[in-house]
């Protein structure tokens, strides 16, 4: 049987803290979402930081062993993974969710995620693109899933 869900197209930003990543990458998700594209983000962090509150019954579940806790309210499901992952793994559970055209990895490392570079930070490997503040030109590439090596 051929799997008939569509290859995300991925594509990683980076650059120096308050350069404007994520206002970046969030215009790009809301104009694709208005389009009708299913877009996923990826925050990727070089902090040890969690997003898990201290006290609370996940923080607690995590505390006694469990490998990954998941909590579901009215409005939202979190899945809290209790180890760090790879970009590639996490990626391919997000392909296991749901059939997403886009994937966004925001503060991409990994060699093998194409890369768009914001502000004069070195180069990482497989970058793809500097953004210079051209949007349209950007979006409309990104779009098009133009961006390439």
């Amino acid at each position: 049987m051929k799997d008939t869900q569509p290859t995300p197209w991925i594509l990683g930003f980076y650059g120096r803290s308050g350069i404007g990543k994520t206002y970046l990458v969030k215009k790009i998700v809301a104009q694709l979402v208005k389009e009708g594209f299913q877009v996923a983000v990826v925050k990727v962090s070089d902090k040890a930081i969690s997003i898990d509150t201290k006290g609370k019954d996940t923080f607690l579940y995590g505390q006694a062993g469990a490998g990954t806790v998941i909590f579901s309210s009215a409005i939202e499901t979190a899945f809290l993974i209790k180890e760090p992952l790879s970009s590639r793994a996490i990626v391919d559970l997000l392909r296991q969710n749901k059939a997403y055209e886009y994937i966004f990895i925001e503060g991409a490392l990994e060699a093998w995620i194409p890369k768009v570079r914001l502000g004069d930070m070195p180069l990482r490997e497989n970058t793809v693109l500097t953004y210079a503040g051209d949007y349209d030109t950007l979006f409309s590439q990104i779009k098009n899933k133009e961006i390439m090596k």
